[in-house]
Parts: C-alpha cells; structure tokens; sequence
C-alpha cells in the first residue's frame, strides 16, 4: 500500500511541474566548442551505480577541451570519484538530510551551469527532476522514454539494442557529439599508489617474503534480505575452491556489521579474514585480488573497474543490467527473486571454472 501511495504522489507531482514547465525548443545541441561549458552530472545514489558511471564521466570529460564536468554525488559513493583528473569537483548532496536542500540548491545557482545530465536511464527519479530544474541550467539531458521527457531540453534516445546499465548511460554521450559504440566505456577507479600499498599489505602482511600465491576473495555481505546467501553455501564454495586449487590464498570480507558472520565463515571454510577501513580500502583489496567471488554488490562493479575475474551472484533478472562489465567472469542468477535460489554446488563449479583459468598476477 505505501508503495502504491508512493508511486501515486510522484505520477501527480511529476505531472504538475510538467504543467508549470514553458515550452522550450527541443533537440537544439549546443556548440561545446565555442567556449568554456560548466556541465553537472546527477548521480547521488550508490556506490555501485557510480563505479558503473566512471567511463561515462570520462568520456564526457574527455569529448571536448571545453566541457569541465562536476558531478553530484551521495555521501557513500563521493569517494569512488576522489580522485579521478577528468572531473573538476565532486558535490555531495545527501537526500536523506532534507534540512541541507536550500544550501545545495543555492549552491548548484550559484555555479550557474550550462548543461545538467540525468543519471536515471532506467526509470525515472522525482528527486533528481527536481534536482535538474533546480540548477537553472539551459540545457537539460537525459534518455528519453523514461518518463521525463518534458523536462529535457535535449532527449537523448536510447541505445535499441543496450541491456547492461553502462551500455545504457552510453546514450548520453551522443548530446556530446559522440558515438558510444566507439567509446572505451569500461568503469575504471584512479587508486593512489599509497592505497595500492595498503591494499597489497592486506593481502600479503607487512613482512611477507613468501612467494604470490592466487588470491580468492569472498564478499559474504549483500545488504538487502533477497540479495543475503546462506552461510554453509559460502563455506561449501570456499572449500571446493581450496580442493581445486590447493595453495591459494583466500581471504573473506564483509560489511562492518557482518564481521562476526565472516570471522565463522572464514573459520569453518579454511579461509582467512581482511578488514577493510572504508570504502576505498575494500576497492585497494580488490585491485590486489586475483578473482572475486560475490553476491550482486559493490564489490562485483569494482572487480570489473579492476579488471578482475569474477564471479557474482543475482537474483532473478538482474544480471542482464548489472553484471560484470568487459572483464572476465559469470553471472549466476536465481530462478527466484531471492538469492538463495542458487545452489552452492552450482556456484562453485563456476567458480573452480574460472579459478583453473586464471594465474596469480605479478608481485606489487
């Protein structure tokens, strides 16, 4: 019922800001090289979502010498982009926090932006309409037949034949002057040498002279209840890794609030423990890593911004959209809505598959 209430209240506002809209000449492309162009992207939602943006962002940075390109992030997922050179700031702005609103909206006028782009190619987003207008920008993109058309000033049509979510946002690109198909889209996240260091020494210690072993690494942390994997599935697939592939260095991480549910996992599978100390830190693990194991999450974008083997567990008609992007792996997807439709035994023949393919890399 509430989600009802919901979807209602959002169909009457968005038609009521459709109303108040003046009609505006469509289609019209600005000329990025005539001058210097303030550009805003709307991606204020989740970790995830904005690894998966990261060669969107890049591209767009990159078309013209022109475009400086801003990008309006969430709390959690404003450090994915801390240091990436193509943007020229990163804004925060928390919609959970509605008393900061008024200063966020005075600050994206105060910037006077040319051009402001719509993350939503999936499904439309009241607080990012809102967002859009709010900016005063001339110029407004995003996918068409999505629901907001009536706010765009530039409709970019959607890519037929896209499927993955990265491929999607690849239609954005064509505002740019742009062809997506002949654009490296392929997520990538900028990690500081002292951040590869520490993700190295998690791995292999401070004093550790032994030579580089393959390294496993086990996400057992999916946030929502569908997305949750029992435990002795997770000990099963780890142990026929090790049975596969004897030797191999196999570490386990979770969120903070599952460090127990990971201590006994690791325990009762032969693996080991890592904590990690943010977000940034899990990504330096991963980017030392040598194959990925994990429900849908965070982790599996950051294993394809890495390159990084992987395989990754979904619920029922996700992974076409959010699976692993241009690197090797497999998406395993359960015939329910709920994780646990997948059987370890299923699993870990995937993931013993993709282990007998793959050698520990180089030393760090």
């Amino acid at each position: 019922m509430l989600k009802r209430l919901e979807k209602g209240f959002k169909r009457v506002a968005t038609s009521a800001i459709a109303a108040m809209l003046p009609e505006q000449q469509r289609g019209v492309r600005p000329d990025w090289r005539a001058r210097e162009y303030r550009v805003l992207f709307l991606r204020h939602d989740r970790i995830g979502d904005m690894i998966l943006t990261t060669g969107i962002l890049r591209a767009i940075a990159e078309a013209h010498p022109t475009v400086r390109l801003d990008v309006l992030a969430s709390p959690i997922n404003a450090p994915v982009v801390r240091h990436e050179p193509y943007l020229n700031e990163v804004i925060v702005f928390d919609r959970h926090a509605p008393a900061g609103y008024p200063r966020v909206v005075s600050e994206l006028r105060r910037r006077r932006y040319d051009a402001v782009i719509d993350c939503m190619v999936t499904a439309p987003s009241l607080t990012t309409l809102l967002l859009m207008l709010a900016t005063g920008a001339p110029y407004r993109i995003g996918a068409a037949a999505r629901g907001n058309d009536f706010a765009y000033t530039l409709p970019v049509p959607p890519r037929e034949t896209a499927e993955h979510l990265v491929d999607q946002l690849g239609a954005l690109l064509t505002a740019f002057g742009l062809q997506p198909s002949a654009i490296d889209l392929q997520p990538r996240v900028r990690l500081t040498v002292e951040e590869l260091e520490r993700g190295e020494r998690a791995w292999a210690g401070e004093t550790d002279d032994a030579p580089r072993r393959l390294r496993l690494l086990v996400n057992v942390s999916a946030g929502r209840g569908p997305r949750q994997w029992p435990d002795e599935r997770f000990v099963a697939v780890v142990r026929a890794a090790l049975s596969a592939r004897a030797g191999m260095d196999v570490a386990v991480v979770s969120s903070p609030s599952e460090r127990g549910r990971a201590a006994m996992i690791a325990a009762e599978s032969g693996a080991r423990v890592i904590e990690d100390h943010g977000f940034r830190d899990a990504m330096a693990i991963v980017a030392r890593a040598d194959v990925v194991f994990t429900p849908d999450t965070s982790i599996a974008h950051a294993a394809s911004a890495f390159g990084k083997p992987a395989v990754v567990l979904f619920v029922r008609d996700f992974a076409r959209v959010w699976g692993p992007y241009g690197t090797e792996g497999r998406s395993i997807e359960s015939p329910t809505p709920q994780l646990d439709g997948i059987a370890a035994d299923e699993a870990a023949r995937a993931l013993v598959r993709l282990l007998e393919r793959v050698e520990p890399a180089r030393p760090f």
